[in-house]
């Protein structure tokens, strides 16, 4: 890509950094809820993401780079609004609040750089 291609990409800057801050800001409140009804919030759990992508050729370069990181991709799926939809999870992560954004930063991060939005998260969680 030449410097010209810029206007062709997916997400912008101004996107990613709206995205990055609005997830972060989600952190919280999600992390309370889910302390109300795990008993076991102090274990590493595994998290699923969601991403998407403009075309299957950043997809695929997302998905390459996940899985370099030891996290699961489920697959690749074409949806209706011609996107490409990135499914997944990693293996158990520290739901402790700094690491959790942190970890959400590196997520969007890896996104951007694949021109992909990083679309959210949820937790693989046993509630009793």
């Amino acid at each position: 890509m030449d410097i010209f291609d810029f206007s062709k990409l997916f997400i912008s800057v101004k996107k990613f950094e709206s995205n990055l801050k609005g997830q972060k800001d989600s952190a919280h409140p999600y992390l309370d809820l889910l302390n109300i009804y795990d008993k076991k919030m102090e274990e590493p759990k595994g998290m699923e993401f969601f991403f998407y992508s403009k075309t299957k050729e950043n997809a695929v370069a997302l998905k390459k780079e996940l899985e370099k990181t030891g996290y699961k991709v489920y697959g690749i799926e074409k949806s209706t609004k011609n996107q490409y939809s990135i499914i997944g999870v990693t293996p158990p992560i520290s739901l402790e609040e700094d690491k959790f954004k942190d970890w959400i930063k590196k997520m969007n991060e890896i996104g951007f750089i694949n021109d992909c939005n990083f679309d959210g998260w949820g937790t693989l969680s046993h509630i009793d």
